[in-house]
């Protein structure tokens, strides 16, 4: 099923497999950005959100997608429907910023490799990820990742958005959002490097 204009019209009438659709395809990921704000609240901030989006849905434009536009939606849900302190977020900016790029050890003064990541054992990154342990490890990591890389990842590899929308988002420049994405991705991959070379993670 596709999110062209006969899906949005379905949408707008209350079509129910089109409704249920949506809501499948697109509430896990929802709440797992939620959750990067608010926690626990995760679960309330998305289905405030829902019903947000189902109100305003015939005012849906198509200048973005609809994956950008719930994700908004969702945002706006958590900063202001539960009162999200938005200074954590630039402390987690700040701090996010200002730290040592992760894996450093690993290279030298000219960016080569001084001490080169395993050669791992699957085919593809899909099959890595696929293990039920690494998939755990890299949830747990990425929950402990600095809020703005979180978001950062969340929002890019996750939702899909444009590095534009992130920006605005974390009120940051476009360059921030690549350092904090590519920072976020070193840091998940180097849980998927010490579960190939066998180390502790």
């Amino acid at each position: 099923m596709l999110e062209d204009d006969a899906f949005i019209r379905r949408l707008i009438a209350r079509d129910a497999a089109a409704c249920r659709y949506l809501v499948q395809k697109h509430h896990g990921r929802l709440q797992a950005v939620a959750r990067a704000l608010v926690g626990q609240s995760a679960e309330d901030v998305v289905q405030e959100a829902w019903l947000q989006a189902f109100r305003a849905l015939p005012r849906f434009e198509g200048r973005s997608t609809l994956n950008t536009w719930l994700t908004r939606i969702v945002l706006n849900a958590a900063y202001s429907h539960h009162r999200y302190d938005r200074s954590k977020l630039t402390l987690s900016l700040d701090t996010a910023m200002g730290e040592g790029e992760p894996m450093a050890e690993r290279f030298d003064g000219w960016g080569h490799w001084n001490n080169p990541l395993a050669s791992w054992s699957a085919d593809s990154p899909e099959e890595v990820l696929g293990r039920e342990q690494l998939a755990a490890l890299l949830q747990k990591k990425a929950q402990e990742l600095p809020e703005a890389q979180r978001l950062a990842w969340l929002l890019r590899d996750q939702s899909g958005l444009e590095f534009a929308e992130i920006a605005e988002t974390l009120g940051t420049s476009q360059a921030n959002v690549r350092v904090l994405l590519h920072r976020a991705r070193l840091r998940l991959m180097e849980v998927i490097n010490r579960f190939e070379e066998g180390a502790s993670c």
